[in-house]
């Protein structure tokens, strides 16, 4: 009897991959050559080049050690003023590493690939659709409370990325660190 469960658990999953299968694929960057029984989903990422001023301007509003610098969130943010990669590295000893821009970068895309996936091909579009935007603009309950408003440069900094091209003047304002609403002096 308890097989006959298992076997109808994991029957249901199997079910809507094939159903999910039938969709045609996107073609993007990141894929699962096989996966389950064969079945291929191709997700796209923002581009990783110039993601590193994306990850600086994220870091003073999102990367501190009581927020998402902590191992404890799905998305965490690794860097020079948080979360190290290296155990036992001071938060304030050094730059962030290459390593740790990487590691940045797959949790912020690994965080909602299928909606990241959709904001992708429409190059940037409606980008509340991913909860980091939503949280960020405080359009969603977020623990850190409103980070960012339309406009303002972290949310130029995100969406820009989002659209393929970073901007750099604003990511550079964002990493100097203002409130929403505010600017920083450059």
């Amino acid at each position: 009897m308890k097989s006959g469960r298992v076997a109808r658990a994991t029957l249901v999953p199997a079910i809507a991959v094939v159903l999910a299968s039938a969709v045609p694929a996107c073609q993007g960057q990141i894929s699962d050559p096989g996966g389950w029984g064969g079945v291929r989903q191709e997700l796209l990422a923002p581009p990783r080049t110039n993601f590193e001023q994306v990850a600086d301007a994220m870091q003073p509003h999102c990367g501190t050690l009581d927020c998402h610098g902590q191992v404890g969130r799905n998305m965490r943010l690794y860097g020079g003023r948080g979360l190290r990669l290296a155990p036992g590295t001071n938060p304030l000893d050094g730059d962030t590493t290459p390593a740790e821009y990487d590691a940045t970068f797959w949790s912020v895309v690994g965080l909602e690939p299928e909606t990241m996936t959709a904001v992708l091909e429409d190059k940037g579009a409606n980008p509340e659709r991913l909860s980091l935007i939503r949280k960020a603009r405080g359009h969603e309950r977020h623990k850190g409370g409103t980070l960012m408003n339309m406009g303002d440069p972290l949310d130029q900094c995100l969406t820009s990325w989002l659209s393929g091209a970073v901007l750099a003047a604003p990511c550079q304002v964002a990493a100097m660190y203002a409130a929403p609403g505010m600017v920083a002096a450059p």
